[in-house]
């Protein structure tokens, strides 16, 4: 898990200490949803229903004709700019649509 791996890191290297959120270490506790969170994942992509919103497609299980394009069908995210892999996920809707 990269946010244990830099908390060490920061710590074997003096930058500073880390204090973790504790549902970064229990997936048993539930995330805090408040208004600083993001969209990301909240149409999450899966095989089944069972686990997410929309299958390898984009399109909304059990629903007819829609989808969903953007980074709201990414089962997780990281630090990193989403912006390539959102325009990339909507050029591969696009070529499946057609």
């Amino acid at each position: 898990m990269i946010a244990l791996e830099l908390a060490k890191d920061f710590a074997l290297n003096d930058f500073g200490r880390v204090k973790l959120a504790p549902y970064i270490l229990d997936t048993s506790v539930d995330i805090p949803v408040g208004h600083h969170c993001h969209h990301m994942g909240t149409t999450r992509m899966s095989e089944s229903p069972d686990y997410g919103v929309v299958d390898k497609n984009c399109k909304v299980f059990n629903t007819e004709n829609l989808y969903v394009g953007g980074s709201g069908v990414f089962a997780t995210s990281g630090g990193a700019n989403p912006t390539f892999t959102i325009v990339e996920l909507a050029l591969r809707l696009a070529q499946h649509l057609s």
